[in-house]
């Protein structure tokens, strides 16, 4: 089954979202106030997508070179959200930071700490700078439907929705060696101080650990 998110659906859970989350830098984690909830997919995402819609084919899902068919089917909403995700933390550094920002949300959901979907690793409070009120990347992230055919952030889009489906499904190796935290090289927060970065990819450095407050 080949599924896609409606741009009323999608634009439905982008204003929930949005409107769940705090501020913070652009980093992983931030150091705001902990108090803060962390909001899950489920309550505002469930009346969009009950869960005999949550499987399917992920959008732009590449073929399988051994047997011929799609991927393995994923949950169509994690990628959406991964997707956005991704596009909204690092797309000024192309398809490799993408992925790489696509991987820390899978280990993070992996962890068992964040969440068992990606929706609600995304949608924890101070994790991910896109949400955060004020964000320039979630006022695009919110017209994301109204990108121009064939402009540089509609392809980088279009890009972020297959390395998400290739994440979920298994078929992407990992950049970052199992990186839970990044930051970009403009930000110097207090959880990364002392700490040497496992890989660095565009202005990303991607962290193992994190300093404990």
């Amino acid at each position: 089954m080949r599924a896609t998110l409606g741009a009323g659906t999608a634009a439905a859970l982008l204003i929930y979202a949005a409107q769940a989350q705090g501020g913070s830098e652009t980093t992983l984690p931030a150091d705001p106030p902990r108090t803060a909830p962390a909001v899950g997919w489920a309550e505002g995402a469930r009346a969009f997508f009950p869960a005999s819609a949550r499987v399917g084919t992920a959008p732009s899902a590449l073929p399988n070179p051994e047997n011929g068919t799609d991927v393995d089917e994923i949950d169509v909403v994690d990628a959406h959200w991964m997707a956005l995700t991704m596009w909204g933390e690092a797309r000024g550094d192309g398809e490799a930071a993408m992925r790489a920002v696509g991987h820390v949300i899978d280990n993070r959901r992996r962890s068992g700490r964040h969440g068992g979907h990606a929706t609600d690793t995304v949608s924890e409070a101070w994790q991910f700078s896109c949400w955060n009120p004020g964000d320039p990347n979630r006022a695009a992230m919110e017209t994301i439907d109204r990108l121009d055919e064939g402009s540089d952030e509609h392809r980088l889009w279009l890009a972020a929705q297959r390395i998400a489906g290739e994440i979920l499904a298994g078929e992407s190796a990992d950049p970052t060696g199992g990186a839970l935290f990044y930051h970009t090289v403009a930000v110097a927060p207090s959880w990364s101080s002392g700490i040497d970065p496992a890989v660095r990819i565009g202005d990303h450095l991607f962290f193992l650990e994190a300093r404990s407050a």
